[in-house]
C-alpha cells in the first residue's frame, strides 16, 4: 500500500548583485506530498506440482520463483535473486555429492564437481547433474 506523508523542502536561493557586500539570501520553506510505501503484514502461500514427478532436477522450483515474482523487486533485483537461488540449490547438491558441507566448498572442489559431472555427461546423458548439449551450432 502507498500512501502520502508530509516532507519538508528547503530552497535556498543567493541573491548577487555587482557589490558582494550586497549579498542578498532568501529562504522559503515548502511542504510537498511524497509517496511512501507502508509494510503491510501479507501470508504468502504457493503451491506448486511439475517437475518432481518426471525426474527432472531443477535449481528453482516454481515455488521459488513465485516468491520471488510477487517480492515486489525490479527486473533485475528478481534476475539475480533468481540466479542466487538456483546456486544455492545447486552448491546444495555439489556439497552433497562431494560429501562435505557448503560451508567448505571452494573453487577448487566446485571446479572438480564441475569436471566430474562433464564426464558423466559424455559417457552417459541421464547421470550427469547439468544436462545440456556441448555440440551446439552457437560455439564462440
Amino acid at each position: 500500500m502507498i500512501s502520502l506523508r508530509p516532507y519538508n523542502t528547503c530552497l535556498e536561493t543567493t541573491t548577487f548583485l555587482f557589490n558582494p557586500s550586497k549579498l542578498g539570501i532568501s529562504r522559503q520553506t515548502q511542504t510537498c506530498m511524497i509517496a511512501q510505501r507502508k509494510a503491510t503484514p501479507r501470508r504468502i502461500e504457493v503451491k506448486c506440482s511439475g517437475a518432481e514427478n518426471k525426474g527432472e532436477r531443477t535449481f528453482l522450483t516454481l515455488e521459488e520463483a513465485g516468491l520471488v515474482e510477487i517480492s515486489g523487486l525490479s527486473t533485475h533485483e528478481r534476475f539475480l535473486c533468481r540466479l542466487t537461488i538456483s546456486s544455492l540449490n545447486l552448491l546444495r547438491v555439489i556439497s552433497e555429492q562431494e560429501g562435505c558441507p557448503i560451508e567448505e566448498l571452494n573453487a577448487a572442489k566446485i571446479c572438480d564437481w564441475f569436471l566430474k559431472d562433464k564426464l558423466k555427461r559424455e559417457q552417459n546423458l541421464g547421470s550427469a547433474v547439468l544436462q545440456w548439449d556441448d555440440n551446439s551450432d552457437y560455439k564462440f
